[in-house]
């Protein structure tokens, strides 16, 4: 199991920078938000973070595109740019030999009729199974990830059930269409984190690490979250945290 944490666009650090305040902490992990890679002035190329990986024993996963980016979206060209997005995500972790991909699930704002949302999630399902086929033949695990419940949006992904029926949906049979469970995410909509695992088990691959009171998706410390993380078992585990300061509670405990 690996431990690190998130590098998120707001962050000004450079991944050399993170990753050596994540070695002083005794982290090894970082999972690289395509944002952050779209943003920062000095984001590496994939080729370099193989680079540096290889001299420090770093590893990696990746998040793929989520901001503007509904794999449900309604409309077809912007639907098949977010699956573009995932796909050019998972090659970049080809190249950069990271252990897997997130994804979200798409949605939908709730107010739309019910025959809109239907159509939404069917093509959340079809682009997908486009990314997971891209990740099949590729050989970099994509693991959709169980989002929050939101009051004015549908998500595909907000419980066991839920993520199950849209991960048997998209139908693709491959060791590489996996899951990622976020504990927060889980928390805020009223969920035990432990019923993905009870449901998803060795196909969990990425772990989300971060709390909150219950009512907000704060994104607040975990202390202790390594005996959190040895329930879900993920092979990366992963601080999603707003500061560097908030990654030092954490380990701190």
């Amino acid at each position: 199991m690996r431990y690190g944490a998130s590098l998120d666009l707001r962050f000004e650090e450079t991944v050399e920078e993170f990753a050596g305040f994540l070695a002083d902490l005794g982290l090894d992990h970082v999972e690289l938000r395509q944002g952050y890679l779209d943003v920062h002035p000095e984001a590496p190329t994939p080729a370099e973070l193989g680079e540096l990986a290889a001299s420090t024993g770093l590893s990696y996963t990746f998040h793929a595109p989520f901001r503007d980016a509904n794999l449900g979206n309604l409309n077809g060209p912007l639907r098949r740019a977010a699956v573009d997005g995932v796909c050019r995500s998972l090659d970049a972790a080809v190249a950069a030999g990271a252990g897997a991909v997130v994804v979200h699930g798409g949605s939908v704002p709730r107010r739309y009729p019910e025959r809109v949302r239907a159509r939404a999630r069917e093509g959340a399902v079809r682009s997908l199974r486009e990314c997971a086929r891209h990740a099949d033949e590729v050989g970099v695990p994509l693991c959709v990830e169980n989002q929050r419940r939101k009051g004015r949006e549908v998500r595909n992904t907000e419980t066991p059930g839920r993520l199950a029926a849209l991960v048997e949906d998209v139908g693709v049979d491959s060791e590489y269409l996996c899951v990622a469970v976020d504990v927060g995410h889980a928390k805020v909509t009223g969920v035990d984190p432990l019923a993905f695992v009870e449901r998803f088990g060795d196909r969990i691959r990425v772990a989300h690490l971060h709390d909150n009171d219950g009512t907000a998706d704060d994104h607040d410390p975990l202390p202790g979250f390594e005996a959190v993380a040895g329930r879900i078992g993920a092979d990366y585990n992963v601080l999603e945290m707003k500061s560097l300061a908030d990654v030092e509670r954490c380990v701190a405990g």
